[in-house]
Order: C-alpha cells, then structure tokens, then sequence
C-alpha cells in the first residue's frame, strides 16, 4: 500500500505593503510548479491581508517527494517574501506581528486523497478521534513583538466562529451527508460540512483538514504533513483489513477539543473506555447493551503524554513512509525534550528578537528554509548536545526497525525456555500461593 495524495495551502501574511500588489507581482513571475500544476498564491476570502500558497495534490509518500514538494514550497515563499519587500513589506506568518500591533490569525488547510468511499469514511473518523490531539500538536499563540507571551493552546480557534467539531460519519453517501447536515442546521445553526475541524469533500473523495494553525516555519509544516500522511496510511491499512473506526462520543470529543483549544499539550484529555470495553465484551459473547448502557469509564491523562503515544503508535507508518527522524523533530520537540517544556519555532523567534537579530529576517529564515527539522534542529543540537541527539539516535533506531516501543519491548524480551517451570514467585514451588510445601490435609497421611 502507498501513501494517499495530498495538498497544502499555507498561511501568510503580508505587514507594511499592499497584498493585492504583491499578489499581482508574484504572479508575473510565476511560481514553481509540483507533478506538472504550478503552485497557486490567493488572497484570503475575508482577509485580503492574509495570503494562501496553495499546492496541487501530489504525493509525499518517500524522503525524495518530500524533498523536491518542499524544496518547491520554500522557493514559492521566498518569491513572496521578496516582493513585498520590493512593495515596502514584509511578509510573516499570520498571527504573528513585526510592528507591535495585533494582526489576524488563520491556519495551514490540508487535503488527503482517498482511494474509495468507505476508506474517505475511515480517514474521516479516524481524524475526528485525534483531532483534539491535533489542534494541541499545531496550536499557538498569537506572537507581539514586545508583548506579553500568549499561552493558550490555539489563538486562532478560540477566536473563530466558523469552526465546528467534527461528526461522526457512519457512511458518506449524498443521503447520510444531508442527515449531518441537518444535524449541524439544527444545533448549531449551520449546514456547511467544510466548517467542521474534519470533513469530506464530495466530488474528489478527498478529507479536508481545517484545525491546524498556520506555522512559523516550513519544518512544522513538514512534520504535520508526515503526521497527517501516516494517519492516511493507517486508515488505508484498517480498511484492507476489513475495519472500521468507531463512533467517540460527541460529548467527550467537544470537551477534549475545548481543552486543548484553551490549554494547548498542558490540558487533560479524557479518555473514554467505553469502546474498548465493548469489542471486549463483543468477543466473549455478551449482549451489546449491556456495555452501551453502563456508565462511561472515564480517565484524565495529559496531553503530552497522549501526543507521545500517538507518535510511538504511528512508527510502522512513519517508517513505512521512509520518514527520518529530523523530519519529525518539531513534534518530538513538543514531547521529547528534558524539562518537559514545548519548543516550537515560535519560541526561537523570542529569543532572536531579544538576542538583538533582526526580526524579520529570522521570520523569513524559518518560513523559507526546507531543510527537515530547520532551526529546530539546529536549536536542539546547541541547548541539548547531549540528550538532544540521543533522542534522535533512538527515533532513529525505531524508525529503522518499524516497530513501536511496545512492539520492540516484547521483540527483546527471551522467549521461555520450553519445559521451563512457572513463575514461583506466585504459586510457589510445589505448594500453596505462599510458597509452602503441600503437606498431607487434615486428618490424611502424606503419600
């Protein structure tokens, strides 16, 4: 099986120059082009400040691809950024301001192809399941030079009124789609699919991925890119095995979303056992109702630390899709590094800014520069010499076997040797559960 097709349109904004004159100058020139499509560069529909480098769906799916797709997209950048400065301006990634003054936010659009109906269902459903996780992953603060740090989790969708948690999709057919539909006309009073977090597109079978916020450097767009790519592979897997992704409840996912929307990786996630439970139950022959009508078990466990699983959970498809371990550095540096503080692109800018080194210059270094892992890398190689390329030898490591940890724990673990005797620790060496020797029961004699 090989990875699915996908496009990107990537955030930007342009500060201190007209965005229709550099649009209009970009488009003289000519942007590169990717599978035979030249990029596209838009205005946004609303905010004409905002900018949209929209890619042509390609594929992604070997460490080359990748290479030549973002090679491609960090020289489309860098033809934006350099006319609005022959305008007068500059160019940034939204939310993020060079003057002082608040500036609006928006986010990096994704789209991954599906090969049928029933797999867009699956990557529909398995997406909605992460996408707390996901808006955790990618969300950020609002950046004024100067001001104070913003600690929310997602700047740009706390301030929305057009996004809506996605719905579970039980099919995907024209009938099933006007149900959700109406279901969204009636809660939430709107019938548009495409603005929930997660959605298809009907016509190309394609998934629209709408929660991520736009990033401050091409090396996090790369990494969300190779995130959102193996869950595609993922759900291709699951449908040539005959699975499906079940329903979550709407409930938990909605209060998972608000966390990580307000709390970003320091939220709670809660876990909901209830589908677990019930395959179990459903094996051992049980009637469904009895599960589906029992309180819900659920646990709080820390963003992180679910973030963290996600990833080790994803290796097989990580290395199945020929990912190196500088590739995915930025979300390993949401999870991975000593002290247990995030470190995002956006952090670096702060520190470039206070170190003296002209802001707007680094903002273009991080937005242009299609290296795998970009200042990141390069930031924890210096602060971290020695953990930091520790971390990345092990991500090495278990890339290159395919396994994930839990999988390379129980590979390593000796097998029993045959005829070896139980565990005495338990049941003790031929007696009782403490470990005494059977003697002759009461009133017996010992044989």
């Amino acid at each position: 099986m090989g990875a699915a097709r996908q496009a990107l349109a990537k955030g930007l904004m342009v500060q201190g120059a007209d965005p229709a004159a550099v649009l209009a100058a970009v488009s003289r020139s000519g942007l590169p082009s990717l599978g035979g499509e030249s990029i596209r560069l838009e205005q946004h529909p609303r905010r004409q400040e905002l900018l949209r480098l929209t890619t042509p769906m390609t594929w992604l799916g070997t460490r080359g691809a990748r290479r030549e797709g973002f090679d491609a997209l960090g020289y489309a950048i860098d033809m934006v950024a350099t006319a609005a400065r022959q305008a007068g301006g500059m160019l940034t990634a939204p939310g993020l301001s060079l003057g002082g003054s608040a500036v609006p936010l928006d986010g990096d659009t994704h789209w991954l192809e599906a090969a049928d109906p029933v797999e867009q269902e699956v990557l529909c459903n398995l997406l909605r399941r992460h996408s707390p996780l996901l808006i955790a992953i990618a969300g950020r603060g609002s950046f004024v030079r100067g001001g104070r740090r913003d600690r929310i989790g997602s700047r740009w969708l706390a301030d929305s009124h057009e996004h809506l948690a996605a719905r579970f999709l039980a099919s995907v057919t024209e009938r099933h789609l006007y149900r959700v539909q109406a279901e969204l006309r009636r809660r939430d009073g709107i019938s548009h699919l495409d603005r929930m977090d997660v959605a298809p597109v009907m016509g190309n079978g394609s998934v629209l991925v709408r929660c991520l916020d736009a990033q401050t450097s091409l090396a996090e767009t790369r990494a969300h890119v190779l995130l959102l790519s193996a869950l595609a592979l993922r759900a291709r897997s699951m449908v040539k095995e005959g699975r499906r992704e079940g329903p979550v409840s709407q409930r938990l996912l909605e209060e998972n979303r608000a966390r990580a929307i307000s709390d970003g990786l320091r939220a709670g996630m809660v876990e909901d056992k209830r589908p677990r439970e019930r395959e179990r139950d459903r094996d051992r022959g049980r009637r469904e109702h009895q599960v589906r009508d029992a309180p819900p078990d659920e646990r709080k466990i820390p963003a992180r630390q679910a973030v963290r699983a996600l990833l080790d959970d994803l290796v097989p498809e990580f290395s199945r899709l020929d990912a190196t371990a500088e590739e995915i550095l930025p979300l390993l540096c949401l999870v991975e590094l000593p002290g247990g503080q995030p470190l995002r692109a956006q952090d670096l800018l702060t520190r470039s800014a206070g170190n003296g080194q002209a802001l707007p210059e680094a903002v273009r270094t991080a937005l242009t520069d299609s290296r795998p892992g970009g200042l990141l890398l390069d930031a924890v190689l210096a602060e971290y010499p020695g953990s930091g390329q520790l971390m990345l030898n092990v991500w090495r490591e278990a890339l290159e076997s395919g396994l994930s940890l839990r999988a390379r724990r129980d590979h390593d673990r000796p097998p029993a040797r045959s005829g070896s005797r139980p565990d005495q620790r338990r049941r003790g060496r031929a007696g009782d559960r403490r470990g005494r020797p059977a003697g002759p029961s009461k009133g017996g004699k010992q044989q």
